[in-house]
């Protein structure tokens, strides 16, 4: 297991909603490069713009209080972003935009959301499908992680016939 290397946290309450690009931007700034992670400058600002929007998608727009939180290790970047309200909550996968829900998807390894006691999570063609059960009833979580580095797959086996089939039988 990596160890941690910089963790910070930023609560939004509902009455910010209307500033929520202008808080979440400055405050990826300031702890993209405090946490001095070994991820590129433009992994850094990819991740940033993904943050505005899935923020203020899971805040609805900002008719619940939040809280985000990154934590930067050695091999990746993880961010959770939890919906504080205190009513069960419908999740909005149709977000629009160069930023929306259907590319952070695809620009995350992991995508996860918890909400209704359940979990999502994205398969490997990059879609949202139900996995298992959650203890997050009200509210949501979103959990994304992008790695700094490739994670290293298993090389797949290759299982190799003994005939040759360009010859005839």
């Amino acid at each position: 297991m990596t160890e941690v290397i910089f963790e910070k946290s930023l609560e939004i309450k509902a009455a910010q909603a209307s500033s929520i690009p202008t808080i979440v931007s400055a405050w990826w700034k300031e702890i993209s490069k405090e946490a001095n992670s070994p991820a590129t400058p433009g992994k850094l600002y990819a991740i940033g713009n993904y943050l505005v929007e899935l923020v203020k998608n899971s805040l609805s727009d900002g008719k619940s209080d939040g809280k985000v939180t990154a934590i930067f290790d050695g091999e990746k970047i993880k961010i959770v972003i939890d919906d504080l309200s205190s009513e069960e909550k419908e999740i909005k996968l149709n977000v629009g935009g160069e930023y929306g829900m259907k590319e952070s998807i695809e620009y995350f390894d992991v995508f996860n959301i918890e909400s209704k006691g359940k979990l999502y999570e994205k398969d490997n063609r990059n879609h949202i499908e139900e996995t298992d059960g959650s203890d997050v009833y009200v509210g949501s979580k979103v959990t994304l992680v992008k790695y700094h580095v490739t994670p290293v797959e298993e090389e797949e086996e290759t299982w190799q016939s003994g005939r040759n089939f360009g010859q005839r039988m």
